[in-house]
């Protein structure tokens, strides 16, 4: 008998306080990324913001503008990961891009897919819930290629 997978309303699931994470497994450890929150949210951009150091954005190029999104968001997302990274004042000290980048397109893809549900009203409880999902890929060489950022990603 097929077994059937319980549906969450994740609007509700975040309303009431829970969290919507996932677990990745990398090369280099674990690492639990949450879906934030709009105070997350807005974090994030005040640790752009002071990455610039009051100079605007378009004072920089934008790969630069680019990578301080990517360490912000992660700085904001990431809440649970091995030692060694915990252990870093920022994702920017990290010197492995391949593995920023691979966490960052993580991160947008279950910002992506709790937009889809929260659209929707259903979600799989595998990946929210407090009830952490788990996704086990290689990561890749190439560390900010490919990124989705602007109005397809809101907030990062």
């Amino acid at each position: 008998m097929a077994r059937k997978t319980k549906k969450v309303d994740p609007l509700r699931q975040l309303l009431e306080g829970k969290r919507i994470t996932k677990t990745v497994k990398t090369r280099r450890g674990s690492f639990e990324i949450e879906f934030p929150s709009p105070a997350a949210l807005r974090q994030i951009e005040v640790r752009v913001a002071q990455m610039m150091a009051g100079s605007p954005a378009a004072s920089f190029p934008e790969d630069t503008v680019r990578s301080f999104r990517v360490y912000a968001t992660l700085d904001e997302v990431i809440v649970d990961s091995p030692e060694w990274w915990s252990n870093l004042e920022s994702s920017e000290d990290c010197p492995d891009n391949a593995l920023v980048g691979d966490l960052y397109r993580r991160y947008v893809r279950l910002y992506s897919d709790t937009q889809q549900a929260l659209s929707t009203g259903k979600h799989d409880n595998g990946v929210g819930g407090g009830v952490a999902g788990s996704e086990d890929a290689a990561v890749g060489d190439d560390a900010f290629s490919g990124i989705a950022h602007g109005s397809e990603v809101s907030g990062t």
